[in-house]
């Protein structure tokens, strides 16, 4: 009864470990989380306000066309947007596929007239900054 256990128990160990190996492959995906601190509406896309680690505020710039559904585009969105009510919100998370900037999701607050969100028109002509193909960011 002792032996049945005892192979029973080392039969349960090694299906462990070969079930951890093939869970640790490693991604091609990084991805960064980042709160954003103010958030603009403009109708060319979104105007992101965000804050790096020495606490400078860094802005960037993403296209409408870039939220285009992959059924529109042909192509797989290279930005996703959630509107929801979570505490968490705003947050932005991007992500980078073999060191190449793949796609970015906001998780922005439902509500437009909460804190998070600004007044586009008091930007001015900011026009020209919504014409990119890629996101580099500094943290």
């Amino acid at each position: 009864m002792k032996k049945a256990i005892t192979i029973t128990l080392l039969a349960a160990l090694l299906t462990i470990v070969a079930l951890s190996s093939v869970a640790a492959e490693e991604s091609p995906y990084f991805v960064k989380t980042v709160s954003i601190s103010k958030v603009y509406n403009h109708r060319l896309g979104y105007r992101v306000v965000y804050m790096t680690n020495d606490f400078q505020f860094k802005v960037l710039y993403i296209p409408q066309a870039w939220f285009a559904v992959a059924g529109q585009s042909g192509e797989i969105p290279k930005a996703e947007l959630v509107l929801g009510n979570d505490p968490a919100y705003p947050y932005f998370s991007i992500f980078w596929k073999d060191g190449q900037f793949d796609h970015i999701r906001l998780y922005l607050k439902k509500d437009l007239n909460d804190t998070s969100w600004g007044d586009a028109s008091t930007l001015g002509d900011i026009d020209s900054n919504f014409n990119v193909e890629t996101l580099s960011l500094e943290f």
